[in-house]
């Protein structure tokens, strides 16, 4: 078997006689506007000061950040852990600058950075050396 070092070519729609002039079928999950669609080419990445993601515009981590996060980090919670706490001290820091006489909730924030971070190994909550 030959690896070609020739770029890919992508061919264009052409409507032919099954699909006559009608666009063709792209399933809901790689639909580009498809809420959980992940696009790589545009992270979705904390807008500093204010903690909010730059694609979708939620409270960041918003839900496609934390499952690109909890992918990427899938090995190595503990990491995770230290890495969304030091966001969350950068967050601490940014909200209680731009809003000086309403100073962020920690708990909130606690809630918002850290608490969907779950142990998933094979020692979960309920196993008796994780009490």
């Amino acid at each position: 078997m030959s690896v070609s070092n020739e770029p890919a070519t992508v061919r264009p729609y052409v409507p032919g006689p099954k699909n006559q002039g009608r666009a063709p079928v792209v399933p809901p999950a790689t639909a580009p506007d498809h809420p959980g669609t992940l696009q790589p080419h545009r992270p979705h990445l904390a807008r500093r000061p204010a903690w909010d993601c730059r694609v979708c515009n939620e409270a960041w981590p918003c839900q496609p950040a934390r499952m690109l996060l909890g992918a990427e980090y899938r090995h190595n919670l503990a990491a995770l852990g230290i890495y969304m706490s030091q966001h969350l001290q950068l967050a601490m820091d940014d909200l209680g600058r731009l809003y000086p006489s309403n100073p962020p909730n920690g708990n909130a924030l606690y809630e918002r950075f850290l608490s969907w971070i779950r142990n998933k190994g094979p020692m979960g909550p309920d196993h008796p050396m994780a009490r």
